[in-house]
């Protein structure tokens, strides 16, 4: 176990994109492998377009990476930016450009490979505990990123229930990342409610099941059921929680676990099931790749893969105790 602090400096943090491929090296889209400092992906996308004289919209970017760190990822820019290898100011610099034939949408990529530095001390076996993340996975939580800064997104979405108790409104663009903030939220307290009752990995027919650090998901058979116990401790499948809406794809028994959970905040609950008619279902492990530790007498050098989607804190909440020092000054 560690106890410490982590993300003192953006340094501290490096995140690099993993598409999973290699962009075509022709077509009429030009792809910039780009490094950011200390801003945001929007933010980055924002300066390159005036940088290029491009208009925002037409740039484009596979997922959001976290603001106070350094991140490496692809931006597609149209054939008519001017743009070269080098530093775009301060915080922003293009590594290397290709080309491709499709514009980057958001969801295209692989996953994020992550390299942390955290400061503290060890307070238990931090190896038996690397080993165990590694073998058998962390809950899939989302980060506290997904809230909003000092859970303003999860405050808009508060806001916006009482305004339309039933869900009945037609959600408007910009409020979409609270609404995404209440449907994590919700995740969050399901998956916390499975591990309360050690039922994290439980599967039973009818349930859903998803195939690990992919999207696509299936039904429990009674004829496979025990295959995918034994797939799911293997770490080929995942169990699944829901991303709440009005028709759920699970079996009557786990909905009715998942739905007295989410229950438990009414408030959003009635409003994410007006908004939203169809659920969505997110893994509720997550397996870290490539995860490598280096201890040193106040540091502990940490580096691992995680599937798109998926957040370095959740790692990091299972080694000890951790204060993301960031968090507490911005906040």
């Amino acid at each position: 176990m560690f106890e410490g602090t982590y993300r003192a400096e953006a340094s501290d943090f490096l995140v690099t994109e993993d598409l999973g491929f290699e962009p075509d090296g022709s077509g009429p889209h030009i792809w910039a492998l780009i490094r950011k400092v200390g801003i945001s992906s929007e933010e980055a996308c924002s300066r390159l377009g005036q940088a290029t004289k491009t208009p925002r919209k037409d740039l484009g970017y596979a997922g959001k990476k976290d603001t106070h760190a350094i991140s490496i990822q692809w931006v597609s820019l149209p054939d008519s930016a001017r743009i070269d290898v080098g530093p775009i100011d301060s915080c922003l610099e293009v590594l290397r450009l290709s080309r491709n034939q499709r514009k980057l949408k958001i969801g295209q990529l692989a996953g994020n490979h992550f390299q942390l530095r955290l400061y503290g001390v060890v307070t238990g076996n931090l190896s038996e505990r690397l080993k165990a993340i590694g073998s058998v996975g962390v809950p899939n939580y989302f980060g506290l990123q997904r809230f909003g800064r000092s859970g303003s997104n999860l405050g808009k979405a508060r806001r916006l229930a009482r305004r339309d108790p039933s869900g009945s409104q037609r959600l408007h663009p910009r409020d979409g990342m609270a609404a995404s903030a209440a449907r994590s939220a919700g995740f969050n307290a399901v998956v916390a409610e499975r591990l309360d009752n050690d039922r994290w990995l439980d599967v039973a027919v009818g349930d859903v099941v998803s195939l690990a650090g992919r999207g696509s998901h299936f039904l429990a058979s009674e004829a496979d059921i025990s295959s995918i116990r034994s797939r799911i401790m293997a770490g080929e499948l995942d169990t699944t929680a829901p991303m709440a809406g009005r028709i759920s794809k699970t079996s009557s028994e786990q909905n009715t676990f998942e739905t007295a959970t989410l229950k438990t905040d009414r408030e959003l609950f009635d409003w994410m099931t007006g908004i939203f008619r169809d659920e969505d279902r997110r893994a509720v492990r997550v397996l870290p790749k490539q995860l490598e530790a280096g201890v040193t007498e106040n540091t502990l050098d940490l580096s691992f893969w995680l599937p798109k989607g998926s957040f370095a804190t959740a790692v990091l909440n299972e080694l000890g105790t951790l204060r993301e020092l960031y968090a507490r000054t911005a906040s």
